[in-house]
């Protein structure tokens, strides 16, 4: 054998080598990936009340949209009326960190290249979405509860004390506030992908989003730089485009919704559930 031969034969079984190095690192990375959904699956699983009381507690008082069933929403409305001003609602602070705590955590792995939005995303669904506003509210102010001419009543100022309460918690944690709005961001842009959501739903989204969604589009690549660096700005490029998933398209080839689409949807939706 020359010199020749056994060099290509060498570099031959180096490239092999390779390739196979690569698919286990493949491997190991997808099953990482496995590992750390069947993770945050049983933790959420696990603050499903938790989530119940935020959802709760971000809706105005007496809310008919509800995640808790009747049983404990009567508890609930027992724990405000007993609230104080003068010391911490426990109850509403654990609820509030327990459920930020694991949307932020998930939210950074997706932002880390440690979870795909695809694989998160069927750990929440579209009824973690529905209920979203509530939580958002929370997270950013959106929410301006409407009293009427009278005024709120002693129990609607207590349960707006204690949302007043958690979303200071927030403010004082707001790389968690921040993470959250993230999360909830990447998940609806991917609901809106798969058409998951009623098109009045999303489209209510998308008009929002002509003001709201170069903003959000900003702070995720911004969290993505401070968390990892200069390095990810296209790990940051790509996500924050994934965004514009739940915004109008601008063009036919960029990706978004189409108005023209959604109109059918809608058709289609209120002939097959309202059967007009």
């Amino acid at each position: 054998m020359d010199n020749a031969t056994f060099t290509s034969l060498a570099t031959g079984l180096l490239v092999l080598v390779g390739l196979a190095q690569a698919a286990v690192l493949v491997g190991q990375r997808r099953q990482q990936r496995l590992d750390w959904s069947e993770v945050y699956r049983r933790r959420w699983a696990e603050a499903k009340e938790d989530f119940a009381k935020v959802v709760f507690l971000g809706r105005q008082h007496g809310a008919y949209y509800q995640v808790a069933d009747p049983e404990l929403i009567q508890k609930l409305n027992l724990a405000v009326a007993e609230s104080s001003l003068h010391t911490p609602t426990i109850w509403a602070l654990a609820s509030v960190r327990n459920v930020c705590g694991i949307l932020s955590d998930i939210c950074q792995r997706i932002m880390q290249g440690q979870l795909h939005v695809q694989e998160a995303y069927p750990l929440f669904g579209t009824e973690f979405l529905r209920h979203s506003a509530a939580l958002r509210s929370i997270l950013d102010g959106s929410y301006l509860p409407n009293y009427g001419r009278l005024g709120p009543s002693d129990v609607e100022k207590l349960h707006e004390s204690v949302r007043q309460e958690v979303k200071t918690w927030l403010v004082c944690h707001d790389g968690i506030r921040r993470r959250c709005l993230i999360l909830i961001d990447l998940l609806w842009a991917e609901a809106a992908r798969l058409e998951d959501l009623p098109p009045a739903d999303l489209t209510r989204a998308a008009e929002a989003k002509k003001t709201t969604g170069k903003r959000n589009r900003t702070r995720l690549l911004n969290e993505v730089l401070r968390l990892n660096g200069l390095f990810a700005i296209f790990r940051g490029l790509r996500l924050s485009r994934f965004l514009r998933h739940a915004e109008y398209r601008r063009s036919i080839r960029r990706i978004g919704l189409n108005p023209k689409r959604l109109e059918m949807l809608e058709t289609e939706w209120t002939s097959r559930y309202l059967g007009s």
